[in-house]
């Protein structure tokens, strides 16, 4: 008689992934209310630091540069001629490269132009008043509750180090054989990092603009202090441009004096052959003649084409040309771009909840390594 055998039944083993999983979640459940307690805390924290982040808004403004290419082929083909290379970026009508525009910004006598910049803010009543005058003097600033705490705390050092230097030198700029030599005292120095850090030069050379943008707390003195960067930038831009269709001219007039001299002594040259040799048929004289009217041929074509550039080069001095063209003004910004109250909430509760899953997860195994070392 045949016996049925019935396999026994194996409970299923669970893994060691789901294991920990289990005992992961066990241990956050078990400190459910610490945790809830630390990101309510960083909750709170970030609802304190949205509500005292000084308000700031950002006007902007487009330009586009204008090109210099291709006005001065001629001129480097004579200078071809002459032996002289004058290389690819030496005549392109003084255009400066857009990718230079963000390191003029930067640069000291910039800054302080902008510094004089004429502004009316809420505090000063009307009054028209400097950046350097908002900057420097507290009666024309909102209180900055985050910014004093960040001072006299983390910044306190520098505050004491601050007071214990030296006075400031009174000059702010000097003049050598060289050039103007910049001096800035310690609030120039502040300022200068306060407009630095405000200011913002984005090049696009795919599309090719420049966007030029300033944050500020108030939205009609952003818009002002915006605009006088486009200006202050389009006439430092001039003025090299300007220096450098100079210079251009300056070039032009000595190469077309050295070129008239060698065509008049060619000229004469060749006249003072062919009158001590009129009739001679022989092959040397006919070489010479040849070679005199050769000389004479090319002296001629580059005094010719130095006068006509040499005409070129004053009407390009004289003439007003559109350095950049604004195509998006700046205008009064009707919303805030700082703080972004709803990111900086969300990203201290993200934080919150970071920080106290590390602590309930963390901590134990931090003592467990700190008791294995304790009992070695």
């Amino acid at each position: 008689m045949e016996q049925n055998i019935i396999p026994p039944v194996t409970q299923p083993v669970q893994s060691s992934e789901e294991i920990d999983l289990m005992d992961l979640i066990r241990k956050l459940w078990v400190k459910r209310r610490f945790i809830l307690s630390v990101t309510t805390i960083f909750l709170l924290l970030g609802l304190f630091i949205a509500l005292i982040s000084p308000v700031s808004y950002t006007a902007s403004c487009t330009v586009v540069p204008q090109s210099g290419e291709g006005k001065s082929g001629g001129l480097s083909g004579v200078a071809a001629m002459m032996g002289v290379n004058l290389g690819s970026s030496a005549m392109t009508e003084g255009t400066l490269s857009p990718h230079i525009y963000p390191e003029i910004v930067k640069s000291a006598p910039f800054t302080l132009e902008i510094m004089q910049t004429p502004i009316v803010t809420k505090r000063s009543n009307g009054k028209e008043i400097t950046l350097y005058e908002y900057y420097t003097n507290k009666e024309y600033q909102d209180k900055n509750i985050l910014g004093n705490i960040k001072k006299y705390t983390f910044g306190l050092p520098f505050v004491i180090l601050g007071s214990l230097r030296n006075s400031s030198p009174e000059e702010t700029a000097f003049t050598t054989d060289s050039g103007t030599i910049y001096v800035l005292n310690e609030e120039e120095k502040e300022v200068y990092k306060v407009i630095q850090n405000a200011l913002q030069v984005y090049l696009n050379p795919k599309e090719g603009y420049v966007s030029l943008s300033y944050s500020f707390p108030e939205a009609k003195p952003a818009a002002v202090i915006t605009d006088n960067l486009y200006r202050t930038l389009e006439k430092y831009v001039a003025t090299f441009k300007s220096e450098k269709l100079e210079d251009n001219l300056q070039f032009v007039e000595e190469s077309f004096e050295s070129a008239r001299k060698d065509f008049l002594q060619a000229q004469a040259r060749l006249a003072a052959f062919q009158d001590a040799n009129r009739g001679l048929a022989t092959a040397t004289a006919r070489s010479t003649e040849m070679r005199l009217q050769s000389e004479f041929n090319i002296s001629f074509s580059v005094y010719s084409e130095l006068a006509k550039q040499r005409e070129q080069a004053r009407i390009a001095v004289k003439e007003n040309q559109t350095i950049l063209t604004l195509v998006n003004p700046a205008v009064v910004p009707l919303e805030k771009s700082a703080p972004r109250r709803s990111i900086i909430i969300l990203g201290f509760f993200m934080l919150g909840i970071i920080t106290a899953f590390a602590w309930v997860l963390g901590i134990p195994y931090v003592e467990e390594i700190f008791s294995n070392i304790k009992g070695n």
